[in-house]
């Protein structure tokens, strides 16, 4: 810059959006419980369950249970009320919980998942879905029955903001 000139000031529209999504931030954690919770959220065949999952880390020798690369290792309780016998759905005798990819390309069984609260397994994808779908047995190699709850964990939140055209220099 030679002296005299003004630096630009960027654009205000964007910084500002920064901050808002800064501020609402904790805002979005409160209403879904803390910051290691995920809501989950009902489909139509199970209109009347509701349910939230809390991350807890898993058990480690160290006070933060991490994979060889990293990733944050996490036991999810699952508290759900609501889901109606399994066999209303069709052919199936129960509920599991998976781990998903949000790209939806790797699914990982976590574990059985009842009326009231459930301990399901450990998950460590980086950002992931939890999925729970209705099966026709409590260990199947890949999912196969319909959904009735699914939730983001708290490292998926801000995925779909920061893809935003206002951060991709569009607008």
């Amino acid at each position: 810059m030679r002296p005299g000139e003004r630096r630009p000031r960027g654009r205000p529209l964007a910084w500002a959006a920064v901050w808002l999504g800064l501020l609402l931030l904790p805002t979005a954690a409160r209403a879904q419980g803390g910051p290691f919770d995920i809501a989950l959220f009902n489909t139509p065949q199970s209109a009347a369950a509701t349910g939230v999952a809390r991350l807890v880390f898993a058990d480690s020798p160290m006070d933060v249970a991490v994979t060889a690369d990293g990733h944050a290792r996490y036991d999810a309780r699952v508290t759900v009320k609501g889901l109606p016998a399994p066999a209303t759905l069709g052919a199936y005798t129960t509920y599991v919980a998976w781990a998903v990819t949000p790209d939806l390309a790797q699914w990982r069984r976590l574990g059985v998942v009842r009326n009231g609260v459930s301990t399901v397994g450990t998950a460590d994808f980086n950002k992931f879905l939890l999925v729970i779908t209705a099966e026709a047995s409590a260990a199947p190699d890949a999912h196969h029955g319909p959904v009735v709850l699914h939730g983001t964990s708290p490292s998926g939140w801000l995925q779909n903001f920061l893809t935003h055209p206002l951060f991709r220099g569009v607008y």
